[in-house]
């Protein structure tokens, strides 16, 4: 009892609140960038329009995803393509469609919940607690306002609701999950003969004239996205509080005047033995319990060895009883008050008189003390060192920040002269895209979306003016130059003929493979022969990392009567396959851990499939509709275009 009651003292949020919410923090769908203007507008949803903006601020955070999922390493062009914007703005109109059916249902969150939310975050903490610096740094980097980030929290609560209750209504009967089992128990023996297309390579022929017509109507993807070479500087209030000096006695003073800071906690170890009264308690009355204390103190005091076995055997503290009464370690603040006063008023070995508190009766032992040393000076000596450099580098901040912006705009044709000014690094990017650096935190935290909308504005880089001095947060302003811009711009053909042509003798290698495979299929259904086969295996619903789930459910709806059998099948890397499906046999459903796995998987599946069918339903109420058409044809096709 009083050690839960100790361990939970402090209300905690939930966990799934935090599980959920993350997420939504740092991998949203589109940002709440708002630009206005038809002339912009890619889509539209219940009156409301998306932007082209809106757009590119989306496709970079999907970007920014795969390569914190697949690694710097890979190639977001593969990622830059009019395909891929199509697709993210299809998930932009479902994320909005459940947003605004949110919105009609009124499903939102109050501001008590939002800040728990928030504060709960563990991006927004510092030293396991919220930090109002930290939280606006994060914000800026990723282009919100405080306004903007709860709106959003508000919004994605309510949606997450909405998602969550559509779920949660799917339902799987006892025949179907009956049926579904039977299914997946089936197995085929079968044999296979694959015909690779690197066995045809030598024969395939690829003209001129083939070339250039893939070149001509696939130009999109020989198309390099516009980039401009760049220079920047990054005032910051932390490389300035670095070039600040520090006086060695005045952190010597510090250190004397605030030894408080650096002192331990103090701390104790205690056990005790809990006797109850009252209502709640197990004794008959508080006289009696108070009876009962007083005896066992005048056993643990003639005998301190038998502390833990009477603990174990009176002490009505479920949580510490079978420990031997053991508490382990706490601090102040940490135990009710009665408690507290006499645990800490003890030494190592002492045991308390009786204590009463709102528990009922205590007998304390303390078994462990430590102390409140203070750590020495040159343990703390750069930490002393680094706060007093910030704080003074604090106080000339601001007029330094200000300093910059208009310098940086009043001598807007170069940064060479900020850069001697202030005595900063004039850096350089070579090759800047409106995706910005995903694959370099460092500057991507630099390169935010409003400094990448700014470099990519008619005023850089039609006038090749510097930027306005930008906030990215962490006091830290940014001015960007654009020195070279190169528009998007197709790929001569002579660049890819080499990559056009090893893709079409690629595909003419696959159809060679195909039309061989199915000649001997065609033999083999006159006359049955097994040569070239491989060895015969086992084959179940499951085994998708052999042959595609396509082969896979054609190999298993040959009815048993009709084995033995040959077909032909493709595979995903592009090869042709003819399977000898010999015969059928089934596998008994496992063990109860198994059948519950199963049967949570397809409940999942169909919750998936009804919030599909959900969200496409929601896009026809709010009328939503693809406004390029250029941009509609890679998506789901859930959206109306025109």
């Amino acid at each position: 009892m009083f050690d839960t009651i100790r361990n939970h003292r402090n209300w905690v949020m939930p966990l799934l609140i935090v599980v959920v919410f993350l997420p939504l923090v740092f991998t949203g769908i589109y940002g709440f960038t708002r630009f206005v203007g038809d002339e912009n507008t890619v889509a539209k949803i219940d009156g409301e329009s998306i932007s082209q903006q809106e757009l590119e601020v989306a496709q970079r955070e999907r970007i920014e995803r795969m390569v914190q999922m697949l690694g710097p390493s890979i190639d977001t062009r593969m990622f830059d393509t009019p395909q891929a914007r199509a697709s993210t703005l299809d998930s932009m109109l479902s994320e909005k469609a459940i947003e605004h059916e949110a919105a009609r249902l009124r499903l939102s969150v109050s501001d008590a919940r939002m800040q728990e939310i928030i504060g709960s975050v563990p991006q927004f903490q510092l030293n396991g607690k919220f930090d109002y610096d930290t939280y606006l740094r994060l914000l800026t980097v990723r282009g919100f306002t405080e306004a903007s980030f709860e709106a959003r929290v508000r919004s994605d609560v309510g949606r997450q609701t909405l998602d969550a209750g559509v779920a949660a209504g799917a339902l799987l009967p006892r025949t179907v999950i009956a049926h579904l089992e039977a299914l997946e128990g089936e197995r085929r023996q079968i044999r296979r003969l694959q015909f690779r297309p690197e066995a045809f390579l030598a024969k395939a022929t690829v003209s001129e004239e083939a070339i250039k017509s893939d070149y001509e109507s696939n130009k999109d993807l020989y198309r390099t996205p516009e980039h401009a070479k760049v220079q920047y500087l990054v005032l910051r209030l932390d490389d300035l509080a670095a070039r600040t000096p520090v006086n060695e006695a005045e952190v010597r003073d510090y250190y004397e005047k605030n030894k408080s800071r650096w002192a331990g906690v103090e701390q104790r170890r205690a056990s005790h033995i809990l006797i109850t009264s009252g209502k709640d308690g197990s004794a008959p009355d508080k006289a009696a319990a108070r009876a009962l204390a007083e005896n066992l103190l005048r056993q643990v005091r003639a005998k301190p060895a038998d502390f833990a076995r009477l603990a174990r055997e009176y002490s009505k503290d479920p949580g510490s009883a079978e420990k031997g009464g053991d508490l382990g370690w706490f601090g102040r603040s940490m135990m009710t008050k009665p408690f507290e006063d006499a645990a800490f008023a003890l030494k190592e070995g002492q045991i308390s008189d009786i204590v009463e508190s709102d528990f009922g009766f205590h007998i304390i032992l303390v078994t462990g003390v430590k102390g409140t040393q203070t750590k020495p000076f040159e343990e703390v000596r750069a930490s002393i060192e680094s706060e007093m450099r910030k704080q003074a580098a604090q106080k000339s901040y601001a007029e330094l920040a200000e300093q910059f912006t208009n310098f940086v705009y009043e001598q807007s044709d170069s940064l060479a002269a900020a850069a001697e000014k202030f005595k900063l690094p004039l850096q350089t990017i070579d090759n800047l895209t409106r995706q910005g650096v995903p694959q370099q935190p460092d500057k991507a935290a630099i390169f935010t979306p409003t400094v990448l909308d700014a470099v990519f504005s008619a005023d850089a880089l039609e006038k090749h003016r510097n930027t306005k001095a930008i906030d990215i947060g962490n006091n830290a302003l940014v001015s960007v130059r654009v020195l070279d811009y190169t528009p998007a711009t197709v790929r001569p053909l002579e660049e890819v003929r080499a990559a056009i042509k090893a893709k079409l003798e690629r595909a003419a290698a696959v159809q060679l493979a195909r039309q061989t495979g199915e000649a001997r299929l065609a033999q083999l259904r006159q006359a049955a022969d097994d040569s070239g086969f491989e060895a015969v295996r086992d084959l179940g619903r499951g085994d998708g990392q052999f042959l595609p789930m396509t082969a896979i459910n054609a190999i298993m709806t040959v009815p048993a009567d009709h084995l033995p059998t040959y077909l032909g099948v493709d595979e995903s890397d592009g090869a042709y396959a003819i399977v000898h499906v010999l015969s059928a046999s089934s596998v008994a459903a496992t063990d109860d851990a198994g059948r519950a796995k199963r049967e949570r998987t397809w409940l999942d599946q169909v919750a998936s499939a009804e919030q599909l069918e959900y969200v496409q339903a929601l896009r026809e109420r709010f009328d939503a509709r693809v406004t390029r058409a250029d941009l509609s044809a890679a998506g789901r096709g859930g959206g109306k275009s025109r």
